[in-house]
């Protein structure tokens, strides 16, 4: 293998690496308990509402096409 190939292949496999982020990368954690009014259908935030198990948090998610919210403990 040539180095030109060898490094080509680093690249490659860097870039599918960084394109497989985590879900969670893209939930914001907030101050104050989301409502309803305040999310986006679909739309999901983390907030330490102190009711979850020790090193969870609780996540809130809007339903996409109902005016209800979920409420999970996931890990931090």
């Amino acid at each position: 293998m040539t180095r030109s190939t060898s490094i080509l292949m680093c690249i490659s496999l860097l870039f599918a690496i960084a394109s497989v982020a985590p879900a969670s990368a893209d939930i914001q954690t907030v101050r104050s308990k989301p409502t309803v009014a305040s999310l986006a259908p679909g739309q999901s935030v983390l907030f330490d509402d102190k009711k979850c198990p020790s090193g969870m948090i609780a996540k809130f998610t809007k339903a996409q096409k109902r005016t209800s919210m979920k409420r999970s403990c996931v890990h931090q």
